[in-house]
């Protein structure tokens, strides 16, 4: 087990290396991502979808790296100042009358951000389990905080935000969901993996078992 006085800056450490593993997988991510919505234009579909498509396929190809760019900005960001409120998104905003009700599309943004969040911890609460044991074992409390950067749905966040921030919109990502939500839950099993691995090399809580970690082919293949 890490010495005390070196157990916040492991924890530390083990944030920002669980942060270089997705900004690592983000370029193949996104690429990946413009490969399908290009494939998805060959198939036969009614006028609305086929325009759907169109749109998404030129927005990707006009906007993809802005993406790729703000979501790498967004997550260094949350490393380094953590969740602003803004950040964090919510279905109510104060007014001096009281509460008063959001527009659609924050709504519609919110029930996004939950879904892929919910896809990502369906693959890999295994390892975000282990890791939520060695992180708060090291900082001495009982659980992570509710927007700490480890868990999905701040990832999540960040991912749908910096998507309308780069000109992309809710139908195209509507359009394409099932891909992200799959590949964005292989990168962070991922990089919940490498970093347990790496703590596990640190003597923090190596009976916690590293399990095989064992990443799932993608089918490359034209959809």
């Amino acid at each position: 087990m890490a010495l005390q006085a070196d157990s916040s800056q492991l924890a530390g450490r083990a944030r920002r290396l669980y942060t270089d593993e997705l900004v690592k997988g983000l370029p193949p991510l996104v690429k990946r991502v413009a490969e399908v919505a290009r494939h998805a234009l060959d198939k036969p579909a009614d006028h609305q979808t086929a325009q759907r498509r169109r749109d998404l396929a030129t927005a990707l190809h006009k906007h993809g790296k802005v993406w790729l760019q703000t979501m790498g900005d967004g997550l260094r960001q949350v490393l380094t100042h953590g969740v602003t409120n803004s950040a964090t998104g919510t279905l109510k905003q104060a007014t001096p009358q009281g509460l008063s009700l959001v527009d659609d599309d924050t709504i519609d943004r919110e029930i996004l951000t939950s879904r892929l969040a919910l896809s990502i911890m369906d693959r890999a609460s295994w390892e975000f389990s282990d890791l939520r044991s060695r992180v708060a074992v090291l900082e001495r409390r009982q659980e992570l905080d509710t927007n700490d950067m480890l868990r999905a749905h701040v990832l999540a966040r960040v991912v749908l935000d910096t998507w309308h921030q780069a000109g992309m919109d809710s139908p195209g990502w509507r359009e394409i969901q099932s891909t992200l939500q799959e590949e964005f839950a292989l990168l962070v099993e991922e990089a919940y993996h490498e970093t347990n691995r790496w703590l596990i090399g640190q003597k923090v809580l190596p009976e916690v078992d590293l399990r095989p970690f064992i990443r799932r082919t993608v089918d490359h293949s034209p959809p």
